[in-house]
């Protein structure tokens, strides 16, 4: 069992189990996120990915076992105390999550707003630097309505990082893109993840996506950990498993 995190792991997960009513979701989790990287976890639908993404920031708690994020051990910290390590992740949803009654601006401000931020001058200057630095300069004012699908993933992933999180979790950021947009949302959450020095943790189906981002890779299948290495020792994995969905259309298992 895990019993204290090191700076090397941003997140460290021992024998950690979560069912839903009488399915089991998870089935014993082990594996460590080293810290400065980008881990991407691949995995079939029903694998148990986007539920173990949201264990990592406590939005679900498991029914046992051992979490620990950014030092804390959070598996059962109460909610305030939680708030704290909340603020040290950003979150880039499936769908963006966009609030469609707020403005691309103030959807990108939300985040710094619940953090306290009052001065309204450092507010909009710091929205602007994150639009820009998605590709989406001067569009503070248009609804989320307005925005195709690129551009409200660009919009999603500035509001994600305005605040210069340690780590950045991604829930399948290549979800509904061409692959001409996939791989230019995969380029930008790498560039914007080496240039912070971030932590990143990104679950996909996408390939592409992965061989654009990854420096460390898990393979999830039936709720337990099938491998966790470098793209290197995942091409060469003798699961039969593992190979199959590599060599499936899209890296659909």
């Amino acid at each position: 069992m895990v019993e204290k995190t090191t700076a090397e792991y941003f997140f460290e997960l021992s024998e950690v189990r979560t069912s839903f009513g009488e399915k089991e979701i998870l089935r014993g989790v082990n594996l460590r996120i080293p810290t400065g990287k980008t881990t991407v976890i691949l995995g079939g639908s029903g694998a148990g990915k986007s539920v173990l993404l949201k264990h990592l920031n406590g939005l679900i708690r498991p029914g046992s076992g051992k979490i620990f994020a950014a030092g804390e051990e959070i598996q059962s910290m109460p909610e305030p105390a939680l708030l704290g390590v909340r603020k040290r992740i950003g979150i880039l949803f499936q769908d963006g999550a966009l609030f469609d009654s707020l403005t691309v601006g103030e959807n990108v401000a939300f985040p710094l707003l619940e953090q306290g931020w009052k001065d309204r001058s450092e507010i909009d200057a710091a929205v602007a630097t994150a639009l820009e630095k998605v590709g989406l300069p001067g569009e503070e004012r248009k609804m989320p309505s307005k925005l195709s699908g690129g551009m409200r993933k660009r919009a999603s992933l500035a509001r994600a990082m305005i605040f210069h999180p340690e780590c950045l979790l991604c829930d399948e950021p290549t979800a509904g893109l061409d692959p001409i947009l996939s791989e230019t949302i995969s380029h930008l959450i790498r560039s914007l993840v080496t240039e912070r020095k971030a932590t990143a943790v990104v679950v996909t189906h996408d390939l592409g996506a992965m061989k654009i981002m990854a420096d460390h890779v898990i393979f999830l299948r039936d709720g337990k950990v099938r491998f966790s290495g470098d793209l290197e020792a995942l091409a060469a994995a003798k699961d039969d498993g593992i190979q199959k969905f590599l060599n499936a259309t899209g890296g659909r298992g």
